[in-house]
């Protein structure tokens, strides 16, 4: 089955539609090249990706001894199809280094792939830098005809010695395999393999790789659909950033931070960006996604259900409280936590204030953008507010959005405005005009510094 027709089917089952394939003959492997994704901004063309180049070079990739943990991309083919290395290595290595501007331009800190790369050729021409990247290996036990799955894959990788636990395989198959990412943790062997060939499909899988017990897909978007960019590792559909609202578990800007990678009851918690197979996050290096608030502020992962929330501060009509436990859908922005947002719990009396207590610094004269999730069970209106410090800690003036009324699904919401002179830090706050009484959460909070120079007022888009 083609890779496209796998997506429809999966498309068409996961909308409840029932799906009966009416058996034939065999077709013959379609061309490997999937469109890379598009969005939520434009890539550059071919000729403007930049070659990353290999980070450590070794006479036989096989033996890694020594070597930092890296990444080995591999070329398979079986006798179905027979070896078409030399018409794709540079294809191939044109679609990693697609992987490595796409780790980069998700944020604004200078991060790459990992490469391993072999010896023996002229790495200052592309052709060159190609075949050192990227080793032909035979995969015996291809199904001729049919599909072949990963496990046929990974236990030819191992007999052939690529079995190195300081390794991470990307495999792109040139027949009929399964997009997918297999860890074995006993040999440590990780391998993310493509039948489909995209940057935005092979760094999916790979990025499921960044966590000892496998990362899960990341539950971050209401309705996934080609109609809106799902806030998630890369998506292997239309999608090539890494989650630029750095709420799942990729954050170049605290590897100390940690994010839960599925959902209740799993504990499990990992931050990519701290992987290994990535270069060291270097600040600054303008990406699309710029963001000023801690892991905490954004996705209030540190506290229990139904406790304070650390790092928010209530004045006015109104208490808060991490929401308590119960059904995903209620209790985040991103069903993928499952558990953590916060509850505010409006007063009728007078205007009630839920504010990020630390005042993050900003520069007078330049654009900021205050984005944030709510929804509430009943109705309610709320704005969001931008209080403008100087350094001396004096209110110098505020900022507010429009008058939002708030529904029953998870909608997000921003207030974008210049720094007016003097004005050193920001404090960002949810405000609950007086005379209502209900209940709102919030969640996904951040704020941009608006200086990326490529969208039209420099911040992220919506979504």
């Amino acid at each position: 089955m083609s890779l496209q027709l796998k997506r429809l089917v999966s498309a068409l089952v996961a909308a409840g539609a029932a799906v009966v394939l009416a058996a034939g003959p065999a077709a013959a492997f379609a061309p490997p090249y999937d469109p890379e994704p598009y969005g939520p901004y434009a890539q550059p063309v071919d000729a403007s990706v930049p070659k990353r180049g290999c980070t450590t070079t070794l006479s036989n990739p096989k033996v890694t001894t020594g070597s930092i943990p890296a990444i080995q991309v591999i070329y398979a083919w079986h006798d179905g199809g027979g070896n078409n290395y030399a018409t794709h290595v540079q294809n191939i290595a044109k679609i990693v280094d697609r992987m490595d501007w796409s780790l980069d331009e998700s944020t604004n800190y200078d991060q790459h792939l990992n490469l391993s790369c072999r010896t023996g050729y002229d790495t200052s021409t592309y052709a060159g830098y190609a075949q050192a990247l990227v080793v032909p290996e035979k995969i015996e036990n291809g199904v001729i005809g049919g599909e072949t799955p990963v496990g046929v894959i990974t236990a030819d990788l191992t007999a052939a010695g690529y079995d190195t636990s300081n390794r991470r395989y990307i495999v792109f198959e040139d027949f009929d395999g399964t997009a997918t990412a297999s860890y074995d943790p006993v040999s440590g062997l990780g391998a993310a393999t493509v039948d489909g060939w995209a940057s935005g499909s092979m760094l999916h899988e790979l990025v499921h790789l960044g966590h000892p017990n496998y990362v899960d897909h990341s539950k971050v978007t209401e309705t996934p659909n080609v109609l809106s960019y799902p806030e998630l590792m890369s998506n292997p559909y239309y999608d090539w950033l890494l989650d630029h609202n750095f709420n799942t578990y990729y954050d170049p800007s605290e590897t100390g931070a940690t994010f839960y990678t599925s959902n209740y009851p799993d504990t499990r918690k990992v931050n990519v960006a701290a992987w290994p197979y990535f270069t060291t996050p270097t600040c600054c290096d303008v990406g699309y996604s710029n963001d000023l608030l801690t892991a905490q502020e954004r996705t209030i992962e540190a506290d229990s259900p139904s406790a304070t929330p650390s790092g928010f501060s209530v004045s006015g009509g109104g208490w808060m409280q991490v929401t308590p436990s119960g059904p995903d859908s209620s209790t985040s922005a991103r069903y993928y936590d499952g558990r953590r947002s916060l509850t505010m719990n409006v007063q009728s009396h007078a205007n009630g204030f839920v504010s990020v207590t630390r005042k993050p610094a900003v520069t007078a004269g330049q654009r900021y953008k205050f984005w944030a999730w709510l929804t509430t069970a009943t109705s309610g209106n709320v704005r969001l507010r931008l209080s403008w410090y100087n350094s001396s800690g004096t209110l110098l003036s505020t900022s507010d959005s429009s008058l939002y009324g708030l529904t029953s699904s998870w909608a997000e919401y921003s207030v974008s405005a210049i720094a007016p002179a003097n004005a050193t830090s920001v404090q960002l706050s949810v405000m609950s005009p007086s005379g209502q009484t209900f209940a709102y959460r919030l969640d996904a909070l951040q704020l941009n510094h608006c200086n990326n120079g490529k969208t039209t007022d420099g911040c992220r888009l919506p979504g």
